[in-house]
């Protein structure tokens, strides 16, 4: 994904606020079939940010383990740690999530 980050700054409170960010974020999905409804899923939900101020990447290695127990319903657990930092994003994240499909 490409696009432009605001900082989160409102131009109401702050009017000379600096120009937006410039963002790229690559998602290289790789997907390995455990069993038939368990899967391994590598930057899945956490993906590699390119800061363009300070000129470097930031690279975490991300994995989540997907279980669907229903026709309908997929369970995940994942965590991801960072390897490559220019910039702090964040050091560890873990994460769980229950999907309903339809």
């Amino acid at each position: 994904m490409y696009g432009f980050e605001g900082k989160n700054n409102s131009p109401n409170v702050n009017p000379s606020q600096p120009p937006l960010m410039r963002t790229l974020q690559l998602f290289p999905t790789l997907g390995l079939q455990l069993s038939p409804s368990t899967m391994l899923r590598f930057w899945d939900e956490n993906g590699m940010v390119y800061n363009s101020p300070g000129g470097g990447w930031f690279v975490p290695i991300d994995a989540i383990v997907t279980h669907r127990f229903a026709k309908q319903w997929v369970f995940a657990v994942g965590a991801s740690k960072q390897v490559v930092q220019t910039y702090r994003q964040y050091d560890w994240s873990t994460y769980a999530k229950i999907s309903f499909n339809f």
